[in-house]
């Protein structure tokens, strides 16, 4: 008979352990799915800040490509693969225009609450992809379950 409560203990230690485990791989990707939300949140943020430049002179090539940003959405896998490449080019181009006297402190706190919006979604997708292989994950297959969360491609603008 005491095989019978062995076996029951052990039972509800594996089943703790995957329920457990199940719960942190969901928070993990809920996680970074809420990080890439603050993400783009925080780019559209940046781009609405260097509208603000308008008729600015020196100004009219990041006008433009905050406005390239702007009109793009994230929402299929080419739209992100062009915000992407819209989100770089406009880094670059502030980059350059980091020298000019009209720039402001209100352009450099954009760029910075860009970099810690990305550190922060990078270091959760790299749990959340982390999480997917663990062995019980594996074996509940939730990565079939789970979209897998993806690393936004773009330069730190704080440099």
């Amino acid at each position: 008979m005491w095989w019978l409560a062995v076996l029951v203990a052990i039972v509800a230690v594996v089943g703790a352990y995957a329920t457990w485990t199940v719960a942190r791989v969901e928070r993990l990707h809920r996680r970074a799915r809420a990080a890439e939300t603050a993400l783009i949140a925080k780019l559209d943020d940046r781009a609405e800040t260097v509208l603000k430049f308008v008729g600015n002179p020196g100004f009219e090539e990041v006008v433009a490509l905050a406005l390239s940003v702007v009109a793009v959405p994230a929402a299929t896998r080419r739209q992100r693969e062009l915000r992407e490449y819209a989100e770089n080019d406009l880094t670059h181009a502030l980059r350059e225009l980091s020298r000019d006297p009209v720039w402001t402190d209100e352009l450099e706190s954009a760029n910075r609450r860009v970099a810690l919006a990305r550190q922060i979604h990078t270091d959760f997708v790299r749990d959340a992809v982390a999480s997917r292989s663990l062995r019980i994950a594996v074996l509940l297959r939730l990565h079939n379950r789970l979209p897998r969360p993806q690393y936004w491609d773009i330069d730190d603008p704080v440099q």
